[in-house]
């Protein structure tokens, strides 16, 4: 364990960014993650999760995988560090590795170092512990518990070692658990996928794709090739995509294999829950709840899965 007084954070952020691309929670017109240059190391907001998750950093909104005839940009780019990772955040990153593996995205993850912090204000959508989710040790590079006026520092890589080589050494050992005030009771749904309960939520779903924007390990693509009229520039381009939108599943011939909008909003938690585990042995979703944050008409999958539990009126007729 390393030492860090609260006071010195700044600083010690500031010094970071003199050697590294620094990105840290921000907060504006809502708070996300953000490039932080010399003049805004006082937005940085440390209180609570982010709305937007840290994604856009490893898969860009729209990102060309190649191009051909145009002068490509070969520049170095700066290595990075990502401060002020919750643990949900830290385990989606994780996630997105096992899914991932394409050239572009594996440059971005071995040029970045990853630093996590303790989540002492977790909300009313926050359900992580619910999702047995990897010790934070185990996902970053340092992790920072906050302690009265002190931080103490788990360092759990070499990358991280150098970062902290010159702060005091601790031996108090920290390991703290977050408090979730929600829980997800059971995540055993497969049974239950023609349960009526779904319709409920579904009848609420506008189909607007916020769930899956704002979820830290959806990771759907469009590619699209694009050519400029003389015929001998253009470019791949790779674009975020969503599983809610119905063009999302049409296919040559205008066939669309999830149709209707319940079959698509059951796809999203079955997803999550199911499909993902059933694969990899592990839950795709991470209990940080900007789905439910984000949701334009509040529907509370969380909440509808308990009832399917707890009820017996709720099961398979």
């Amino acid at each position: 364990m390393k030492i860090l007084e609260k006071s010195n954070l700044k600083q010690f952020l500031k010094n970071l960014s003199k050697k590294y691309e620094l990105i840290a929670p921000v907060k504006e017109r809502n708070t996300k993650f953000q490039v932080i240059e010399k003049g805004n190391f006082d937005k940085i907001f440390l209180e609570k999760i982010t709305e937007v998750p840290v994604k856009s950093f490893f898969i860009p909104e729209n990102e060309t995988l190649l191009s051909f005839g145009k002068a490509e940009n070969n520049g170095h780019e700066r290595k990075k560090i990502i401060f002020g990772l919750r643990n949900c955040d830290l385990n989606a990153i994780h996630i997105l590795d096992r899914v991932m593996h394409d050239t572009n995205y594996l440059e971005k993850r071995k040029n970045t170092i990853l630093i996590g912090l303790y989540c002492e204000n977790p909300d009313e959508y926050c359900f992580c512990n619910s999702m047995e989710l990897e010790e934070c040790e185990k996902v970053s590079d340092l992790f920072f518990y906050g302690k009265g006026k002190k931080y103490f520092i788990s360092v759990n890589s070499k990358s991280g070692e150098e970062i902290v080589k010159n702060l005091k050494e601790s031996r108090e050992k920290i390991k703290l658990k977050e408090i979730n005030k929600k829980e997800l009771k059971n995540k055993d749904i497969k049974k239950h996928y023609k349960n009526h309960v779904w319709e409920s939520d579904a009848a609420k779903c506008l189909s607007c794709s916020a769930c899956t924007v704002y979820c830290p390990t959806c990771n759907c693509f469009n590619i699209e090739d694009k050519t400029e009229i003389n015929l001998k520039d253009g470019e791949r381009i790779r674009q975020q995509a969503s599983c809610q939108l119905k063009s999302f599943s049409k296919v040559a011939g205008g066939k669309v294999f999830r149709d209707s909008r319940l079959a698509r909003f059951k796809h999203f938690i079955y997803h999550k829950l199911v499909y993902f585990k059933d694969q990899h042995n592990r839950y795709m979703c991470v209990g940080c709840g900007r789905c439910l944050r984000a949701c334009p008409t509040k529907i509370d999958w969380v909440n509808t899965i308990n009832l399917l539990i707890d009820d017996k009126r709720m099961k398979k007729r």
